[in-house]
Order: structure tokens, then sequence, then C-alpha cells
């Protein structure tokens, strides 16, 4: 029987076989009847961690007296709050948080037919007589050995349009495949994301990003309307014809480039096994939001050309540009990301990265100034840096048109070699190099009032010690003396 072997698996578990070997035992637990419900049985049939563990009581009124109990029985508190229905969530210091629900509709039957995709509709019963019992009224054990995302009923979309960006997210984590009644609900009510609050929707985004193949998701996302609901700007795309460096339009070349990037992220160019380690590092570092470096920069991939169809332009001589995309695309990000409700600092770090997607460019021609472009590029984007130089190079992979060559493909990579090595392995020499006279010891020397000059001598002197101009501070307050007269010092 599957419900014994699931039950099995759940109370061998080292983080939720405690918990529920409690909750088990608790002073009317029989009354209540609760259940494992929801993802965490579902994880349980896939073999996946269980994240969260949801009890759903059969009998109303039942969570609030087990909850209390199974706090009072771990030495833990629990809090209530309502979100379409009332949750009594027990929390503790460095210990799994547990829900406790009362069934929607009075029944177990009922609730489980509340609930969004029938994977997520069974039960695992925690009383005695109910052990390995698994109850699925909806063939949900049937569509997970299918690999189908298949919605509860077509209510399920009413009760919370979040579910719409949803079935997409459980299709990219699980690799399955949306049935096609439940995808045509979805196509006929994408708009109903709009009344959903921003910061529910980042996180589904986000989450359906995160695995590999996103460019898939995001198409399915577009053909069911939502696409144009979330950033009505990128649906412009479509059909813009782009200069001979690309083979692509707009549209296609952006799904290509969330590819690249995937391949990118996880090290497939061989231009980055120097710095295997630190890449991943910077990659997987998580904001205090909980959204990872990953996430955000397939983020910015997806929006880093929004704004193409509005730069575009055909010169005398029949060639297409797109001057200032990557600046406009900045604050059209800014502007989507602020609606989605995105920390500050997440929101400048995306907008980062698509305001700077170009930089990394110009640093494929060997130029006896690139030590200094390199320190301006490192300290203008700072945290995002990084992020810009791999996010260029799934970029220029994804732009391969007639005029592209193998030659200019090896001189981006050069290039990124060249600004991953100032930035691992000569820091002090181009990134960050040490300071040799303060910005008070300037205005002594100097007899200067503070102000915007100072901070402007400040950077020229490190500019000049990465360009090996100057490496002491006698030498920097005589290369200051000589610029600090300058009217225009741009």
């Amino acid at each position: 029987m599957p419900g014994q072997n699931l039950y099995d698996k759940l109370t061998s578990d080292s983080l939720w076989g405690p918990e529920c070997s409690i909750i088990s035992e608790l002073k009317g637990c029989d009354d209540a009847r609760p259940a494992v419900v929801g993802g965490a049985v579902r994880d349980l049939l896939l073999e996946r961690p269980i994240s969260d563990l949801d009890i759903a009581t059969a009998i109303p009124d039942t969570a609030r007296m087990l909850a209390k109990a199974f706090a009072e029985a771990t030495g833990r508190s629990f809090v209530q709050y309502t979100h379409k229905q009332t949750i009594y969530r027990v929390v503790g210091h460095a210990q799994p948080q547990v829900d406790f629900t009362d069934p929607i509709g009075g029944t177990r039957e009922a609730d489980l037919r509340r609930r969004d995709f029938t994977i997520n509709a069974m039960a695992l019963g925690l009383k005695e007589k109910e052990k390995a019992v698994l109850d699925d009224p909806l063939g949900g054990l049937d569509d997970l050995n299918s690999g189908i995302i298949r919605m509860t009923s077509p209510e399920t979309f009413d009760d919370d349009p979040l579910r719409l960006l949803r079935a997409f997210r459980f299709s990219a984590q699980l690799r399955f495949e949306i049935e096609s009644a439940t995808f045509r609900e979805i196509e006929s009510r994408p708009l109903k994301l709009r009344d959903i609050p921003g910061e529910r929707i980042q996180l589904e985004l986000l989450e359906t990003l995160i695995p590999r193949g996103a460019a898939a998701q995001i198409e399915k996302m577009d053909f069911a309307g939502i696409v144009r609901t979330l950033f009505p700007e990128l649906v412009l795309q479509k059909g813009i014809e782009q200069n001979v460096y690309h083979h692509l339009d707009v549209w296609e070349h952006t799904l290509e480039s969330i590819s690249q990037l995937e391949r990118v992220l996880d090290l497939e160019e061989d231009v980055l096994n120097p710095w295997e380690d630190k890449i991943n590092e910077y990659i997987d570092y998580e904001f205090p939001s909980g959204h990872s470096r990953r996430s955000l920069m397939k983020l910015a991939m997806l929006l880093h050309d929004i704004a193409k169809p509005h730069c575009r332009a055909r010169r005398e001589d029949g060639r297409i540009t797109f001057i200032g995309h990557e600046r406009l695309g900045s604050d059209y990000c800014r502007d989507y990301l602020d609606r989605l409700r995105f920390p500050r600092y997440e929101r400048n770090f995306v907008c980062g990265l698509i305001e700077g997607h170009l930089r990394p460019a110009v640093f494929s021609r060997e130029e006896p100034t690139r030590p200094r472009a390199a320190y301006r590029f490192f300290r203008d984007y700072e945290d995002a840096a990084m992020g810009i130089i791999l996010m260029s190079l799934a970029d220029r992979l994804a732009a391969q048109g007639p005029k592209v060559t193998e030659e200019i493909n090896e001189r981006h990579r050069s290039a990124v070699s060249y600004l991953l090595e100032c930035l691992f392995d000569r820091t002090e020499l181009v990134v960050r190099p040490p300071q040799l006279v303060d910005g008070v010891t300037l205005m002594h020397e100097l007899n200067i009032e503070p102000g915007p000059l100072v901070g402007h001598l400040l950077k020229r002197v490190q500019e000049a010690q990465v360009m090996g101009e100057i490496s002491t501070e006698e030498e920097a307050l005589e290369f200051c003396k000589k610029i600090a007269t300058q009217s225009d010092f741009d």
C-alpha cells in the first residue's frame, strides 16, 4: 500500500518524523483526525526533501486546540493569521514550523477538493486508525506518476489567481506538463493576476525561473497571456529585427539568452573554470529575502533588452541600432520591480545588471587604458559587476548573426577572462587599490573646501594608480595639484 510506505518514510524522516509522532500522540488527536496534506505528501511520493509540514484536521474547529497542544508539548509558541483561511503556525527557534488548519468545506474531502492541483490534494492520516491511509479523492497519485499538473477544478484559479502562475512553477520544478484543460483555464483568465499583491507574484516568478529550462516555461507563460500581464513591454519584442550580429529577433534572442545564461551559471564555458568556486559562491548567495543572485540574474536576463523596441533606429547605411536601450531598459525594469514589491537592494542589483550588460564588450579590445576602464567598471557596478560579466557572456553567445565569427566570440571570452582575473587575482591592482591619500589630507595640502572636487580628485588618484602613473602619497598629492585648478573635471 502506498500509504503504509509513505507513513514509514515520514516517521523515519529525521526532521519531520518526531513532529508527526508527537502530533499522533496528542490528547485530542482522535477527535481532530489530523493528516499531513499537500506538498509534504507530494514530496514524500517523489522522494524529495519536505520543506513545509501542513496539518489539516478533518473536524471543524479543532485545529487551534491541536496546534496549542503541539506547541505546549514541544515548548514552542503558536501564532494565528488569516489568508483565505485561518492558519495556526507553531514556531520555535531553529525548529521547523508546522501549520495547522481546519478543513475548508467542513470535511477532509471537501478540503482536498478546494486545493490547487491534484498532486497537492492528497492526505496521509496521523490518527491511529487512519495511519498509512492515503486519501486521494482526485487521482493525484496517478497524475504524479504521469508527470501532470492538473487543476482540482476551474474554480481553483478564481479562489486564488496566483495559482495561474504557480502551475508554471510546479511545471518547472518537477518537470511536469500542464494538462491541456488546465492550460485552457489559465489562458482564459491571466488578467486576474493583476489583483494579486506584487510580493506574492515575485516569489512564484523567481521559483519558476530558477530550474534549468526557464525559456520554455516563459514561452508557455507567453502563450497563456501571463507574460503580457506581468511585463507588457516584453511582447513588443516579437518580430523586431536586429542587426547582422544577431540571428534572432529580439524576443527569440531574449529566450536564447536565458538558455545561454543557464549554461554560463552551470559553468559550461571553459573560460570560467579557474574561478569556479568563487563564481558558485557569488551566484548562490541569498539576499535577506531568501532570493538568490542566480534567480535575480535570470530575471534580469529576461528583461535585459526590454527597451529595444523603443530604441530601434536604422542608420543611413542601413545598419540597425538600439542606442540607449540598456539605460531605458533599466528604468522600465525599476518600475516593474517596484510594482512587484521587490526590496530596494534587489531592484538596484537587477537594474544594475541591465544597465551594465553591454559594458564588458569594450574589454574585447586590448587598449592601453584597459586597467582604468576596468577600475571604473567595478567602481560603477560594485556587487552587480560579476553578474554583468556572466550575463554579457551569455548575451554574446545568444547573438550569432552572419557577421559573428569565432574570433569575435573568443575576443569576448578573453574580455570575460580579463575582468574575472582583475576581480579575483588583481584586486588591489585594479579593483580596490590601497588608498594613497585621504580627503582630509587633500583639503589641507591643496587648501580646498569640502565639496565635489575632493571626491573627484580621490577617484582620479585611484585611476592613476591602476594605470601605474603614481604609487606614493607624495606622487598622489603632486598629481592632484596639477589637476585641481581645472574648471572641467568631468
